[in-house]
């Protein structure tokens, strides 16, 4: 016979790797280059080559140019980091 308060553990654990799993997804918010821009207070063309460098991350939907803001930040925060440490 099954102990039931096994079982019931059982699926707290199950519960309990799930809720951990989903800590780790990071944030999204999607923007668009004039937004970036605002931000950053830097120029569409600061933007674009920054894009081309690989300094920012950046994807496209058709002929849309977007950016993961928190994807943005963490790079330009690796790259200061790599400059002064």
């Amino acid at each position: 016979m099954v102990n039931p308060f096994e079982t019931i553990i059982e699926k707290l654990d199950s519960l309990q790797s799930r809720f951990d799993a989903s800590k780790e997804i990071p944030p999204t918010e999607i923007i668009d280059r004039a937004e970036l821009c605002k931000r950053l207070d830097i120029t569409e063309p600061t933007a674009i080559r920054w894009g081309k460098r690989g300094t920012i991350p950046y994807f496209t939907i058709g002929s849309n140019i977007l950016y993961n803001w928190y994807k943005v930040i963490e790079a330009l925060e690796k790259k200061k980091g790599g400059k002064n440490g």
